[in-house]
């Protein structure tokens, strides 16, 4: 059985180049598949791998997850950091 729920998110990040600070805000789409592993092997006996999914969407458009591949707005430079959730608003 999988059952699929959808929220917001979202993620602070901060450039250790630059140091400027934004937000970017996500829905991610969980799939929960439940009890389909019924052999104890990973495998949910239809062909699928156990566990769960998550996909990530910005502007309803497919995106890597926020902690693979972010750039920072102002320099471009790859080397970013990510806050807690809500560490902004503080």
């Amino acid at each position: 059985m999988r059952e699929t729920i959808g929220s917001g998110e979202t993620w602070p990040f901060r450039c250790l180049r630059c140091l400027l600070v934004w937000e970017v805000e996500y829905v991610v789409r969980r799939t929960v598949r439940g009890h389909g592993d019924e052999h104890g092997d990973g495998h949910d006996g239809h062909g699928g791998e156990g566990g769960d999914v998550a996909v990530w969407t910005r502007e309803g458009v497919a995106v890597q997850p926020p902690w693979s591949e972010a750039t920072c707005p102002g320099c471009g430079c790859g080397t970013v950091t990510t806050f807690p959730t809500g560490y902004l608003t503080r």
